[in-house]
């Protein structure tokens, strides 16, 4: 039976460990915290996770909450102008829901099934000098440790890597509307964009104390009217921050959030962080390299929700691949090799974040016009967050953009671009 170990227990690192552990691999998870810790700690980001992730985890037996969180299929999109005025806006539905489960809740019952099912979960500090001591105890080491000190292991890819600096910087909030405690008002993804400024993304949450309330993610750009929230230490200052920004910016939007109240007051995260994507592998010696995985590796903006899902489509992705390996060894070409099978996919959601965190390009604003006006537009649109691949090559080319504008609505697009 070979031995495979995984440093780190989040999204990536727990989907890869019981998707192997369920294929008869001797797994080892090795996290800085233990499930009660993880249960007890901080929020993460919140994670929405659209039909085709959710379909991976029910491979699993993983999606615990089918019958307890709310799952939504509503899509909104709307842009306002930084003089407070209504631009324009995107309803539609995406085929199949999609949901979002809180994180501290979601990796602690992962981690108990994950021991249930025979795998070895050991709470240590991984330091990266311990990395060397476990490629000689395991077949394969696969770092999931995303942001922290063993990621920063992995050498920066300069070439696919297109951010110096934050993009964004991002608060992060949970909310309810208690005038109605029986539901949430937020039974959709609604993502309000204000020009120059910043996007707010809201969308149904179940909180870890069997809560369904929503969250509110406020992604502002550097320097814009948006970028208020320095000064806010608490989950309530940055919920009175967002309403007082809202109601200058947003008084199109404000209505939704006039009654919202926090679902915990110690509920928030504040923060910033570069988009980057690192070399797949970190050689340790002549003959011992580690394999990364998720954030570890590929690190995106949250604007278009794909951290979560990214994660779990990579995980997935090394799951068959090292299935498939046999008893072959995990050397340094087939994890590179690995990567760049995965990376056929990602790079369609890197470029999906970076065209949203850019000023869009006149061919982008004729494409949201259009799914304003035309149904067909905004389904295939707001479908494409759960496969961006299908968003290309017309969302990211102006010739592309004309033809598809002009099948789909059977009227010539703007020559504008």
């Amino acid at each position: 039976m070979r031995k495979i170990a995984i440093m780190g227990a989040g999204q990536s690192g727990l989907h890869l460990g019981i998707r192997l552990v369920r294929s008869g691999y001797d797994v080892t998870i090795i996290s800085e915290r233990s499930a009660e810790e993880i249960f007890n700690g901080p929020p993460t980001g919140a994670t929405y996770l659209f039909n085709d992730t959710l379909q991976l985890e029910k491979e699993l037996g993983l999606d615990l909450w089918a019958d307890t969180a709310f799952h939504s299929t509503g899509f909104n999109i709307n842009f306002g102008t930084p003089a407070g005025d209504f631009a324009f806006g995107i309803q539609s539905r995406t085929s199949k829901p999609g949901a979002s489960i809180d994180q501290r809740l979601k990796f602690y019952q992962w981690i108990k099934l994950f021991e249930k099912l025979g795998g070895k979960f050991i709470v240590s500090d991984t330091t990266p000098s311990d990395l060397l001591a476990c490629t000689a105890q395991f077949d394969l080491v696969v770092v999931s440790s995303g942001k922290g000190p063993l990621a920063r292991l992995f050498t920066k890819d300069e070439e696919r890597s297109t951010h110096q600096v934050p993009a964004r910087k991002l608060v992060q909030i949970h909310i309810n509307d208690f005038e109605h405690t029986h539901r949430t008002r937020f039974n959709a993804i609604t993502l309000d964009a204000v020009m120059g400024a910043g996007e707010i993304i809201t969308a149904p949450f179940y909180q870890k104390d069997d809560i369904q309330c929503a969250f509110l993610l406020l992604e502002s750009i550097p320097g814009g009217p948006m970028d208020v929230f320095d000064e806010a230490d608490s989950a309530a200052a940055i919920l009175d921050k967002a309403k007082e920004m809202m109601r200058t910016l947003l008084p199109w939007r404000y209505p939704a959030f006039e009654n919202a109240a926090l679902v915990g007051n110690n509920a928030f995260l504040k923060g910033s962080f570069t988009p980057v994507v690192r070399k797949p592998v970190v050689q340790l010696n002549s003959t011992a390299a580690v394999l990364g995985v998720g954030d570890t590796v590929i690190l995106n903006d949250p604007i278009v929700g794909q951290g979560g899902n990214n994660a779990s489509k990579m995980a997935n992705t090394y799951a068959q691949a090292i299935i498939n390996r046999g008893d072959a060894p995990f050397d340094v070409e087939w994890m590179n090799r690995t990567f760049e099978e995965f990376w056929q996919y990602s790079q369609h959601v890197n470029r999906f974040c970076d065209i949203f965190l850019a000023p869009p390009a006149p061919h982008v604003v004729e494409i949201l016009q259009a799914a304003a006006r035309h149904p067909e537009v905004a389904s295939d649109f707001v479908n494409g967050f759960n496969h961006p691949p299908a968003l290309f090559p017309w969302l990211d080319d102006a010739d592309a953009a004309r033809d598809y504008l002009t099948r789909k609505t059977m009227i010539p697009a703007s020559a504008a671009f």
